[in-house]
């Protein structure tokens, strides 16, 4: 199934909210915020995660957030409202388009961009966020010392970040060794971060400083080799290492991983210790989840593992965090009835058309209810709206349930929303390769070179053509030298 996500809209949206911006022109930050604070800005945020948590820890500095997603600016504001927080501002739109007129230049101290969509099909290289253009915008906007940190989970997306930020003169890269790390102690981690932590996942962090006017950037310095006693044997040298990464552990995702470290290592009781201290900074349904699973696997203490279930089933958000906290719960405990209940409160969140999917296909695979799986796509269909949302639909629909007759229907009202050369290329492949339909993907292909409207477009079109369609003529009249 290809990643589909949100993309910006030109839709016009406005909410009579305090703490919501409509701008189109340069605003008066410190009359907005009534203070002289250092602004600070996150590039799409998701649901607001980072942002509150920022915002709480750093009262003396001003937040603004921008993003596109209608959804995710609704339910940052009413997080605002519930916490009374005063230093945060919300602006819907594009950065892309926005930046210019949002900032004075050299105004902004900090930006953050955490886990944008990395795009990573060749055909939708063109949609991701970072570009030079951007990184240009960004590093006019920052402050002198400013920073800027980001945050990815592709690394191949990473390599590309990095390349275009180090053609920056005036920016320097925090870590000159490898350009990127992989563990960020010093920021909040976001819900959708954590969740690929928790995974085994790795996130690739890379943070730059920009440098006063005339200030060179400094040469690298090898590193000096630590000469610190060894330990005695490898027992002394463990439990350092293990002392250490709990000491320095900022949060429960952290201690968790420590814990899980302790536990495979033999040390129960210190483990215990440690997830005693997770679920003391466990901050959402989605720690407790996670470490509920621990406390059962690792440590086979189920009537513990029962307890923090049912704290994170109290803290569940959304749609999202029932769903996962049944699937755990029936993994780790059995508890189908459990699980059931859990489903039922998952579906009557008005979530968006990934995350009903998501909840059809654990009613299938844990409760074998075929019936309710299908009640459950139908009222996806019934919410859908924009291309993701159909093409995403029928592509579950095809997989899980082989209905193709269903699947097509979905992929035509995908047409119809169909915004780029590269929404049309993509629903041609699933006409052949799924549907078999060879002459509608050919009407589809027809449209999508209409539709194409650079060298990029008109590359991967080719290459579909002839890996998919098998139409080597067809793609050699659509070399880009032609056009």
């Amino acid at each position: 199934m290809g990643l589909l996500t949100a993309r910006p809209s030109s839709t016009h949206f406005v909410v009579e909210d305090p703490c919501f911006l409509d701008i189109k022109e340069n605003p008066d930050w410190q009359s907005q915020f009534g203070n002289t604070h250092p602004l600070k800005l996150e590039i799409g945020f998701g649901m607001g995660d980072f942002l509150i948590s920022m915002a709480k820890r750093e009262p003396g500095s001003n937040f603004i957030g921008i993003d596109f997603s209608q959804d995710g600016i609704q339910k940052l504001l009413a997080r605002i409202r519930s916490f009374q927080l005063k230093n945060i501002r919300v602006v819907f739109g594009d950065i892309r388009e926005k930046l210019p007129n949002l900032f004075k230049t050299a105004e902004l101290n900090s930006i953050y961009i955490n886990l944008p969509d990395p795009w990573p099909k060749k055909r939708h290289f063109k949609r991701r966020l970072i570009k030079p253009e951007l990184v240009k915008q960004i590093v006019q906007k920052l402050t002198p010392k400013g920073r800027i940190h980001l945050a990815t989970d592709s690394e191949s997306y990473a390599r590309e970040i990095l390349d275009y930020f180090n053609a920056e003169a005036s920016l320097q890269n925090v870590n000159q060794e490898t350009g990127i790390h992989h563990e960020r102690k010093h920021l909040p981690k976001t819900k959708y971060e954590k969740s690929f932590l928790y995974a085994g996942d790795k996130i690739h962090y890379l943070e730059y400083f920009k440098l006063v006017d005339g200030e060179e950037q400094p040469k690298k310095e090898e590193a000096l080799v630590s000469k610190e006693e060894r330990p005695v044997n490898n027992d002394e040298y463990l439990t350092r290492k293990f002392k250490t990464a709990e000491a320095n552990a900022k949060d429960a995702c952290d201690l968790k991983q420590v814990a899980d470290q302790l536990a495979d290592a033999g040390d129960g009781q210190w483990a215990k210790n440690v997830y005693q201290k997770a679920e003391e900074k466990a901050e959402d349904s989605l720690d407790l989840n996670w470490l509920a699973y621990s406390v059962a696997v690792a440590l086979s203490d189920k009537d513990w593992a029962i307890k923090i279930y049912k704290e994170a089933e109290g803290r569940a958000e959304n749609s999202l965090d029932l769903n996962w906290l049944a699937y755990s719960i029936f993994e780790t405990l059995g508890d189908k009835e459990w699980a059931k209940q859990l489903f039922e409160k998952a579906e009557s969140f008005p979530e968006n058309i990934r995350e009903l999917c998501d909840l059809a296909e654990s009613v299938s695979e844990i409760l074998e209810d075929k019936e309710w799986q299908l009640k459950i796509y139908k009222k996806a269909e019934e919410n859908a709206k924009e291309y993701s949302d159909f093409y995403e639909l029928a592509d579950h629909v095809f997989a899980k349930l082989g209905d193709g007759e269903w699947a097509s229907e979905l992929y035509h009202k995908a047409e119809g929303k169909a915004e780029d050369c590269c929404d049309l290329l993509s629903l041609a492949e699933c006409f052949i390769e799924k549907l078999g339909d060879g002459e509608g993907a050919r009407r589809l292909y027809e449209k999508a070179e209409k539709n194409a409207e650079d060298s990029m477009d008109f590359v991967v079109l080719a290459d579909s053509l002839r890996e998919t369609l098998g139409d080597k003529e067809w793609a050699a009249r659509l070399s880009p030298c032609g056009h």
